[in-house]
């Protein structure tokens, strides 16, 4: 049985807290696969996950939200890793439709009501991804915001159904620093509008760059308070 007791998982999460992502993600894929997977919206992180997932299993299995609402740079992205790594991708979408979002709440929901376009774009289509996984490897890191400096590398939540599922944060201890590095120096593709003032790309609607000085997510939901979209704060915690 792959590892999911509460008690036995905290003690593997605080032994890699002195470990390399990639111990942490050789350990994770063997001890789950198969249904494991990586969820990613091809941020640097993801890319960097994703790299080193496929140095370890070119086979690993990789999720991703399509919106409606992607920059055309990331839909690019998108299609340059998959060519790059011969991923193995799986793209959900809402099971409301754009178009019927549009006609039950109205055009430009995001502007009005951010909190029910998540809910319908983001958190739906994952709710949905993560069924059947036992562990669902994400790429979050502690130094990302108030919202995410709890984080353990190893967590654990249950499904609906009451079955485990273990989150996988292998970059919890990492900071931007730390993933750039590793990017760069493994000539890992990544969303250009990174060059350009923006430090962390979302939906075209609710994304900006950020003013210098400002914090990683700034430019999400500017002005608003807002930090997370719900992909990472919809389950319970055990």
């Amino acid at each position: 049985m792959p590892l999911s007791a509460p008690e036995e998982l905290a003690a593997r999460s605080r032994a890699f807290e002195g470990a390399r992502p990639q111990e942490i993600l050789e350990w994770t894929l063997a001890e789950y696969a198969p249904r494991v997977a990586i969820s990613t919206a091809f941020g640097v992180e993801g890319c960097a996950l994703i790299d080193m997932a496929w140095r370890i299993d070119p086979g690993v299995r990789v999720f991703t939200v399509d919106t409606d609402f992607l920059f055309p740079e990331t839909r690019a992205l998108i299609e340059r890793m998959v060519d790059r790594y011969d991923l193995t991708l799986t793209t959900v979408k809402g099971a409301v439709a754009i178009e019927q979002q549009e006609a039950r709440h109205g055009l430009a929901l995001y502007a009005r009501d951010s909190d029910l376009c998540c809910a319908l774009r983001k958190v739906e289509p994952t709710r949905r991804a993560v069924q059947g996984l036992d562990a669902w490897i994400a790429g979050l890191r502690r130094d990302q915001g108030r919202s995410r400096e709890g984080i353990g590398i190893l967590e654990r939540y249950d499904h609906q159904d009451g079955s485990p599922l273990v989150k996988v944060n292998p970059l919890a201890r990492w900071t931007r620093n730390d993933t750039w590095k590793y990017v760069l120096e493994n000539e890992v593709p990544y969303n250009p509008l990174l060059d350009t003032g923006y430090r962390s790309v979302g939906c075209w609607p609710c994304t900006q760059p950020t003013a210098a000085g400002g914090g990683e997510r700034d430019g999400r939901w500017a002005g608003t308070g807002k930090k997370e979209c719900g992909i990472h704060t919809f389950l319970d915690r055990r």
